[in-house]
């Protein structure tokens, strides 16, 4: 699956604040939320929440496993 790059630059004060990052909870909530949809859509949107899913949890993990 691809996923976007990172986005770079500088944000300065003129510029809209930016949005806080997602907390751990609220991830896992995320995921849990794409997998339900995984059990509902057999199609190939349904494959796609499985493999964000999938990738979601495994950065999750990555992250959640040194702190």
């Amino acid at each position: 699956m691809k996923t976007a790059e990172p986005m770079t630059g500088d944000h300065t004060e003129t510029e809209d604040p930016r949005l806080p990052l997602l907390t751990t909870s609220e991830v896992l909530q995320t995921i849990g939320y794409l997998q339900r949809l995984v059990s509902l859509d057999t199609t190939h949107h349904g494959y796609a929440a499985s493999r964000l899913a999938a990738d979601l949890a495994k950065r999750v993990s990555q992250h959640t496993v040194g702190s």
